[in-house]
């Protein structure tokens, strides 16, 4: 393991797109050069500055660039030494398409913070895999542009990536699941329950995870992060009442990797309401899978294609406990 140096004042983040382009999200919602301007102001009060992949601004019929082209933007950011962190423009599809081009050599001689969420589970667990770099299942570029509801993600990324020591992953006071990029002002927020204990236990391991139909495409590769000794967390977009037929069917098939057996716990991001996603209905579903018997589990975690999201450093370490008198993760090592 690997942990790249934390962040500080003046240090310069690069907006690449790891997947979707800039311009294709510009093309898909309509985001705004004002949009632009917000999210570069927020990550601007962290102390950062903010420059641009050079193709980043590209829309091809996908909605990104091509893979080269992509490549060549992360491969400059990594070799940039006023870089210090790598953020990716969005999520999509398309992160898998750069796994095989990318120089894994040039980013362990210049590990740097490299935070993304949605696909880029794909970069992130690669990356992890092949060198042993910590990397951040985090906001996007995107996220930064949220006008309402955004200070807990901005409390956290910067705990996780600015500061060092262990921090306890407190459950935001609020969430909500709306179309934020649609309407900025008329927004829904819900009062949190907080973590979900769907079996008892307590585990102490290795990060690892993302959205897991994304970390299903990696098994059988050598871009599958080690699961020895590993907590995974897993997340999805609710996709209706295949939400939790899809989990289930991904948590079995991650059962079949060799490794399983050296899984420690799991826990699981928060889904929006159109998933229709219970405790008693996730609770039935882990208890119905024999393979997950001796596994404390956790659920409705503040990570996933909702909002706030955490910053979970995939390769870190943590702590899981799921007893009666508390239900906890806390983030040792980042």
């Amino acid at each position: 393991m690997r942990v790249p140096a934390k962040l500080t004042m003046g240090d310069e983040v690069r907006v690449v797109a790891l997947s979707r382009t800039l311009g294709g999200v510009i093309e898909w919602v309509g985001t705004t050069e004002q949009d632009i301007a917000f999210a570069v102001r927020n990550l601007e009060s962290l102390g950062l500055k903010v420059s641009f992949g050079r193709h980043v601004r590209e829309c091809n019929p996908h909605l990104t660039t091509s893979p080269e082209r992509r490549l060549k933007d992360f491969h400059e950011a990594l070799g940039d030494p006023a870089v210090k962190a790598v953020l990716a423009v969005t999520g999509g599809v398309g992160a898998i398409q750069m796994l095989e081009g990318i120089d894994y050599g040039l980013v362990a001689a210049h590990p740097k913070v490299i935070c993304g969420y949605s696909d880029i589970t794909n970069l992130c667990s690669a990356v992890y895999a092949r060198t042993g770099l910590v990397t951040y299942y985090g906001p996007h570029f995107t996220t930064f542009m949220m006008r309402k509801g955004l200070d807990y993600t901005l409390h956290n990324f910067r705990q996780c990536l600015f500061e060092s020591g262990p921090f306890e992953l407190c459950p935001a006071k609020e969430w909500s699941d709306d179309a934020w990029h649609k309407d900025q002002e008329n927004r829904t927020f819900l009062p949190n329950e907080g973590l979900w204990i769907i079996q008892a236990g307590e585990a102490e391991g290795t990060l690892v995870g993302g959205a897991h139909t994304c970390l299903n495409l990696l098994q059988g590769s050598s871009y599958f992060p080690p699961l020895q000794d590993a907590i995974v967390f897993l997340e999805s977009p609710a996709e209706g009442k295949a939400t939790l037929m899809a989990l289930d069917s991904s948590l079995r098939a991650l059962s079949f990797q060799p490794g399983f057996s050296g899984v420690r716990g799991i826990a699981i991001g928060r889904y929006a309401r159109s998933g229709e996603v219970t405790r008693e209905k996730l609770t039935a579903l882990i208890g119905a899978n024999a393979s997950l018997k001796h596994l404390p589990v956790v659920a409705n975690c503040d990570f996933g294609h909702i909002s706030p999201i955490l910053t979970l450093p995939v390769g870190g370490r943590g702590r899981l406990e799921a007893t009666q008198e508390k239900a906890s993760i806390t983030v040792t090592v980042h």
